[in-house]
């Protein structure tokens, strides 16, 4: 079977590593890209073998050749892009946050479903076999009725003379931590719980930009399960999360990106480990989203619009809490 046939907006960091992993997939390929400078687009391109390169989005979007685009632009660019690619039926994959607030959430979402066309955030933690494994140990039971969940995304970017620009301390490119790391930990407990919580209280801190450098958010669902998630531009924390059961608890290790799970029953050693031998995850958001265009999917059943319109919503909402 061809392989499918994917495009690339945005020829920064994070799109050069999905690149490398369209390059080991089995499923799709790298064939065009696109920057705003062709001098950048034409180094990604040979970098990265693309077949075709542009300086212009909209002239990829015009290649009829493109069944995909992954998007990998700033965020405060994510909507726009994504409703041109919509516009020329071209299907989605958005790096995240997909959107950085309630109402282009909402736009895009039904310009999607409008046209028919499929669209995902990229929010490659769901796809990862070591979080599905995790997630089959709680359908069977293994620890038992789930009582408290705990994540953290923690790093420290020191805003500098030489840093002052960039979109992570850049109010006007969506900067901040909840936006571009805090959406691992949110999104990582609200698919394993399958639904948001009913009851969420929130903190941030505003760094000297204007933007949070960083932000707790506690959470209650309606079976009594709490969760602890906490992100950071100026700190750090381990980032191993536990979901604790009244049986035992599971440990996921780098959970955004999990390679590796552990099952315990009450404190001893775990019973079980399941670890991933797939060095890059990117491979497994890319065999999901494939697998979705293939049978005609309008949507990911692993990352549901749903989930990510309830991210910008909330994100809108705890950014705005103290203004």
């Amino acid at each position: 079977m061809d392989k499918i046939r994917l495009g690339i907006l945005g020829c920064g960091g994070i799109a050069s590593r999905f690149a490398k992993a369209l390059n080991k997939s089995t499923e799709g390929m790298l064939y065009a890209c696109a920057a705003r400078e062709w001098d950048r687009a034409q180094a990604f391109g040979q970098a990265h073998g693309a077949r075709k390169v542009y300086g212009d989005y909209d002239a990829l979007l015009a290649d009829p050749e493109v069944q995909v685009v992954y998007i990998a632009t700033v965020h405060t660019t994510h909507a726009d892009a994504a409703k041109r690619c919509i516009e020329a039926g071209k299907a989605v994959i958005c790096e995240k946050p997909f959107f950085i607030n309630e109402k282009e959430a909402q736009e895009t979402i039904a310009l999607a479903r409008e046209k028919g066309v499929l669209i995902m955030e990229g929010f490659w933690t769901r796809t990862m076999p070591a979080y599905l494994k995790a997630m089959e140990w709680i359908r069977e039971g293994k620890i038992g009725d789930i009582s408290f969940i705990r994540a953290a995304f923690c790093f420290n970017y020191p805003l500098n003379e030489q840093t002052k620009e960039h979109r992570l301390w850049n109010p006007a490119l969506g900067g901040g931590a909840l936006l571009d790391a805090g959406v691992y930990p949110y999104e990582y407990v609200t698919g394993i719980m399958g639904e948001p919580p009913i009851e969420m209280h929130t903190m941030i801190r505003r760094g000297p930009t204007g933007v949070d450098d960083t932000a707790v958010m506690t959470m209650r669902w309606s079976n009594g399960v709490i969760a602890d998630c906490m992100t950071s531009i100026t700190g750090y924390m381990d980032d191993v999360a536990v979901i604790s059961g009244s049986k035992g608890y599971i440990k996921q290790y780098y959970f955004l990106g999990c390679r590796k799970t552990e099952l315990y029953l009450g404190q001893g050693a775990p019973v079980e480990t399941y670890e991933d031998p797939e060095e890059e995850g990117f491979v497994h958001e890319i065999a999901h989203f494939v697998e979705l265009y293939r049978d005609g999917k309008k949507e990911s059943d692993l990352i549901p619009l749903r989930d990510t319109l309830d991210f910008a919503r909330r994100a809108e909402a705890i950014l705005t809490s103290d203004q």
